[in-house]
Parts: structure tokens; sequence; C-alpha cells
């Protein structure tokens, strides 16, 4: 212990208790040459054992080749740009890289004790959803003693504020959904259990801060105020925070509570219904339980609710949970998108290092002269290589900070043109501190290593480093663009891949028959009438029925063993008219009778995959039960996703069971935009309480589009970076030879 504060106090004190230390030498030596003794020694050697008895001398030691090295960075700027702009390009792309991950991943959302929230899935071995009914809801809700609480979500079509015809997101949620997430208002309350959670209670809203600002100019008097939501009265009790973080990243304008779900659509049996999946399921785990435990819980409760509402469960269902607190679950095929995201990133960092490691063995040969002295005078080999690797770890410091700089620029443009929630902030936190951090030692490591063995050995004439950097500059630099190519490529094609059928002219009208209660009969003479309307307005040339409607809102999807391997298929039901309206030809067979059942149509890759070499007419598919016949096969279209890549789609005929579900496909002889006008007032005609979502295809074609050419325009950019470098490694080449 007497040896620790000894060191201590010298660290503390080290500049008197140096000054003390040479006023002793020098007295002591004083008096040796009184004494006729003039051999007293080096006074400063004895200082530095001195130093060295203390145990702090590796720390002047550092500091001395710190400031030696920033001289010698300070004589060579343009050398000290060159490198510090390699290192940032490569630091910075893995430091944006490493922060997207990090924002969507790792970090939590910043709510009440995020660790404890899980999101909870329907999972069976061939079907998944992240859905459920709400009565299913209420019974795990009710019933799973593992589960603090739960929490619902039930997102909706757009709806009107006010008669705006500008369309406002709205979303239903259980009126514990803020209370939950430890949220403060903006301004007046938000949704309160003891207060909004029974249908009997006064209609209310929750505004999102955007659409206060928006909407209402931020006017602080709106709560308490009556709005009308589909012409519906509603009070305003208060509005989110600015910065405010919600469940799975949604940012609906409004929210209500979902017991007034029936309020606003009339004869909606949403809340009752054992097989309507629309309900988004979060909970929040018990004190002391794990998420394993929760999902064992919860699987024996769906056996449970299998025996007593067999048409609310699949066969072999369980439910499988994910943690809830972040941003993003990161799935498995996003996880395999990030690691070639990182192998990338890492291959840019690697040629930036390469390079650097070139320049630096060109720059040694100008530096011959300068160790030689500095070797010649005394100084040991591992003195002169601790100095270069000094200077490499000075100036991959520089280069971190200016890619940290670069990297939170990149995050912060990303963030601002994606719209992104304004609690997503693009400054760095601990865990990109750490990562930049290691990416300093790491880049100093493999830039610095192998030129300062060299320069320290005198031997910069000798080929082995030469021949290892230029080796791996080369490698890298070819992988890199190699890579790079391919993905500009791959994002080229599905930014230009046809979809499969004629989305320009097509619109998709939704009345959402299912949520306001129509039975199938009541549906069937409702769309019926619907399509008749429509054919006899000017300028619609097709009408037609899916239930599925293309680029959707649902995906489904279910897995098909065919030949040994599992095959994503993708289903849907449609009216006979649909691939003449959707512009889907019709390569074998015919399209459906109406009212016809056990029917198939298959596309042409869905043929081709379960049938190779065969005609796939009259061929059955289905199970040992029910067995359809294919009777056509229609050309590979995207309905479901333009990311279908396989387009592996399968056709049923619609039913009169299907008929609540279904979606109105409107194709117009031109540009469809002045259609939805006349859409709402044959609408509004035939039952007013129905408020239809009408989507262009056009405009949902190229939102899809604008992701993947953002993805473009990251890949082409990387691209760029990875031809700057391989030129900045080749000047660092030529002026080595």
């Amino acid at each position: 212990m007497g040896e620790l504060m000894r060191r201590l106090l010298y660290l503390v004190q080290r500049r008197r208790m140096d000054a003390e230390l040479q006023e002793d030498m020098e007295f002591h030596k004083e008096m040796a040459a009184r004494a006729g003794h003039n051999n007293f020694g080096n006074t400063l050697r004895m200082r530095e054992q001195a130093r060295e008895a203390w145990g702090w001398m590796w720390l002047d030691r550092l500091v001395q080749d710190m400031r030696y090295g920033a001289r010698i960075l300070a004589r060579s700027p343009g050398f000290t740009l060159l490198a510090v702009l390699v290192l940032a390009v490569g630091i910075g792309v893995n430091a944006s890289a490493f922060s997207l991950f990090d924002m969507v991943a790792l970090k939590p959302l910043p709510v009440r004790d995020p660790g404890s929230l899980v999101r909870l899935e329907r999972h069976s071995p061939t079907s998944y959803t992240s859905e459920m009914a709400y009565p299913s809801f209420e019974f795990y809700r009710d019933h799973a003693k593992t589960l603090a609480a739960a929490i619902a979500v039930l997102g909706v079509p757009p709806m009107q504020v006010d008669g705006d015809m500008r369309p406002t997101n709205a979303s239903f949620a259980t009126a514990n959904y803020f209370t939950e997430l430890g949220t403060t208002p903006g301004l007046g309350r938000l949704l309160d259990p003891r207060l909004d959670a029974h249908a009997e209670a006064t209609p209310v809203v929750v505004l999102s801060y955007g659409l206060w600002q928006r909407r209402f100019g931020g006017d602080a008097s709106i709560v308490g105020q009556t709005i009308h939501l589909n012409k519906k009265p509603v009070t305003v009790i208060g509005v989110t925070p600015y910065a405010f973080a919600s469940l799975g990243g949604q940012g609906p304008d409004v929210w209500m509570p979902v017991a007034e779900q029936p309020y606003f659509v009339d004869g909606s049996k949403v809340l009752t219904d054992w097989t309507d999946s629309s309900i988004r399921m979060w909970g929040r785990l018990a004190p002391g339980v794990t998420a394993k435990a929760a999902e064992q819980e919860l699987k024996s409760l769906t056996n449970e609710l299998r025996h007593e509402h067999p048409e609310a469960v699949w066969d072999k269902e369980y439910i499988q949970s994910s943690p809830g607190g972040h941003l993003q679950v990161m799935q498995p095929e996003m996880y395999q998108v990030a690691a070639m995201v990182a192998v990338l990133t890492l291959l840019i960092l690697a040629v930036s290092c390469a390079n650097l490691g070139g320049l630096m063995l060109a720059r040694a040969v100008k530096r011959e002269h300068e160790i030689g002295i500095r070797i010649a005078i005394g100084a040991g080999r591992v003195r002169i290589f601790r100095q270069l690797c000094t200077e490499s770890l000075l100036l991959a410091m520089l280069g971190s900070l200016a890619g940290l700089a670069l990297g939170t620029v990149i995050l912060w443009v990303t963030l601002t043109e994606t719209n992104a929630p304004k609690w997503l902030s693009a400054m760095p936190d601990w865990r990109v501190l750490v990562f930049t951090a290691g990416m300093t030692l790491v880049s100093a490591l493999f830039f610095g290593l192998a030129p300062a063995l060299q320069i320290a050995r005198q031997r910069q004439r000798k080929t082995l480093a030469r021949q290892v950097l230029v080796g791996a500059q080369v490698a890298a630099s070819c992988v890199l663009l190699i890579v790079a190519g391919l993905l500009v490529r791959a994002t080229q094609h599905a930014l230009y891949t046809d979809p499969g059928f004629g989305y320009e002219q097509l619109m998709t009208v939704d009345a959402q028959l299912s949520q306001h209660g129509y039975t199938p009969a009541a549906a069937e003479a409702y769309l019926n009438q619907m399509q008749s309307r429509l054919r006899a307005v000017p300028g619609v040339r097709s009408v037609s029925l899916v239930k599925l409607p293309p680029l959707g809102h649902t995906v489904s999807r279910s897995g098909l063993e065919i030949n040994g391997r599992l095959v994503q298929m993708y289903p849907n039901w449609v009216a006979p008219g649909f691939f003449k309206t959707m512009e889907i030809p019709l390569l074998l067979g015919r399209t459906f009778y109406a009212g016809e059942k056990n029917a198939v149509i298959v596309s042409e890759q869905m043929a081709r995959v379960q049938w190779p070499g065969e005609n796939p007419l009259g061929k059955l598919v289905g199970d040992d039960d029910t067995k359809d016949v294919v009777v056509g096969v229609a050309g590979d279209a995207h309905i479901n996703a333009l990311s279908d890549d396989d387009a592996t789609e399968q056709y049923w005929p619609a039913q009169r069971d299907d008929m609540p579900g279904m979606v109105l496909v409107v194709r117009a002889a031109g540009d469809p935009g002045a259609l939805p006008k006349t859409v709402r007032a044959i609408s509004e005609s035939m039952d007013p309480n129905l408020f239809p979502e009408i989507r262009q295809l056009k405009q949902l074609y190229h939102e899809n589009v604008l992701g993947i050419g953002r993805v473009a325009a990251v890949v082409s950019l990387i691209s760029g970076v990875a031809v700057l470098l391989a030129g900045v490694g080749i000047i660092g080449l030529v002026a080595y030879v």
C-alpha cells in the first residue's frame, strides 16, 4: 500500500518532485566536486533511474513519443492530411454502419424498463403472423401469470380529421399503452386505464406532436375541444411529447382507446371475433420471469384456447417472444443483410489500412537518414519501433476522430431523409465510441506494424513487407470492387424488375366491410353494386375483386414442402376477372368460372417448382381432405411484395364467405388520380358509415422502389469509395516503387 501511495503521489506532484530531484542531484554533484571527486556520474541518467523507480517512466516516454510524433506529422502536412482522409473514410463508413445497427437492434427504446418488454407473435411449423384476434389477446392477458401487463395495438386505415381529405394515420391501443411505456404528455393527458378502458367512456383521442403542429398550429387550447374523426365527434385530451417512442416503430397521427373501436366503425366485431387477427400484442414480463418461461406458459394457454375456440388456433401453434423494447426485432434474414454490410464495410477499412501501409512504406524511404542517425547515436531498435508505433496510433486517432464526425454526418443525413422517429439521434452513444476505439487500435496495428518493423530493422529495401501490403491491398480492393459491383447490379435488377402486372392505371378500394360487421351476403351485395356503378364511370376500364390487394399492408405466405425442400407459397383469393383487370397473362388453361370451387390457378414459377417438365393442368394440390384442380397457369407477378423474387403464387376462387374481406381492384383508362373523389361519393351514397381506403398502385410501386433506390444510392456510394481507395492505393504503390 505504501508503494502504491508513493507512486500515486509522484503522479500528482511529479513536477515538484522532479524539481526537487534535480536540485538534490546538483547539490550532491557540487558536494562531490568540493571533495575532489569529479566523476560523480551522469545526473540525467540518474534522474531517469529515479523516475523508473517511482514507476511512471513509461508515461513520460509515451508523452514524449506523442509530442515527437505530432511534430513529425506536422512536418508532412500533405501526407498527414491524405492519411487522415483515407482512415476517415474507412472508419467513418464502419462507424455509420455500426451506429445504424446499434440504433435499430441494440439501443433500447427510451421507455420505462425496455428490457422487460417482449413482442408476442403467432407461429406454427408452416405459418407465421405478427397479429392475433382481440379475444385471444384478452385470454392471454387474463390468464398469463408470467406477464405483469399486456398491451395491444390495432392499426386501422387512415381517417379523416374534420372532413379533411388528406389521410391521417390512426391507431387504437389498450388504455395502458402510455402508462406502461412511462410516457409523459406533451400537453394535457394521455390514455388512462382508469378512465378510458371501457366502451361506455366518453370517446377521446390523443394527437401526435406532429399532427398537433401541422393541423392545429400548435394551439394549446385544442385540449378539451371536440374534433371529428370519420365524422364521429371525439374529445382531444392531450398531445404526445415531441420525441415520443412508440412500440414497433409505428408513428400514427392519432391514438384512441381500443375499446372505442366499435364507436368509430359501425357494426364492427373486431373486439369479439375470434377469427379476425388484427391485433399486435406486447407483454411486460413479471419480475424475475424470463422470456422462455413466458413462452412455456403461453404455449400451455394456447393448448387450452384450442379446446375452447379451435377456430382461433392453428395446428401446432405456439406463441414466440422477441425483444419488444427496441426499434426493430432483427429477423434471421435481417442478420444476413447486416453480416453482408459488415463484411463490405470491413473490406473498405482493410483497403484503407493496406493503402495507408503502402504510403507509410513509401514515406519510410525518405526517413532512412533520420532513423540511421538516431540508431547511430544510441537509440535502440525497440525504442525506434515504439516511436513508430506511437506515430501510427496518433495517426489512427486523428483518422478515427475525423471518421466519427463523418459517420455522424452520414447517419444524420440518413435519419433526415428517411423521416425517422424524432427520438432517434445521430450522436454516438457509448457502444459506438467503444466500437470506434476498437477500430482505431485495429487500424493502427494493421497499417503501422509492418512498416514499423521494417523501418526499425533498417530493411526498407527488402520486399517482404511490400509484397504483403501490396498483395493485401490488391486483393481487398478487387474483392471490394467485385462485391460492390454485384450489389449495384442486384439493386439495379430489383429497381427495374417488371412487377408482372400493369400497375400504372390501377387503384384499390378497401371498404373494410368485415370491420363494419357486414355479413357475407350483405358484403356480396355491396360489392356487386359497387362494381356495377364503377363500371359505369367514364374512364374506368375494368373492376374486379381480390382478398390480399397488390402491394398492400398484408403479406400472406405459408411453407409448402415440395420434393424434400420447403418452398414459400403466397396464396390469394380472387374473382374471375382479376387477371384481366391486373393485366396478368394466362399462359395455360382458363380463368375461374363464377361460383366455381375446388379450383386453383398457379403462377408459372410455382408450376415449374411443383411439376418440372410436366403439364400442370389437371394436377391436384392441397391436403388429403381438400384437393383442388389446377385449371390455369398465370404469368409470374409480384402481387404480395416486390421482394417476392420467386413469385410462387397460387390463386383460389373467392367464395361468399370471403366477401367481407375482399378489396376492389379498379383499372382506369388513363391516370386514376381523378377517380378517388368519385369512388368516395359512390361509397357515401351506398353507406355513409364507410370510409374506403383508396390506394393508387403507381404510388405504392414508387414507394417500394424508393426504398430500393435508397439502397442503390448507398451501394453506389460504397462503390465510389472503393474506387477512390483503390486509386489512393495505386498512388501509394507508385510512390513506393
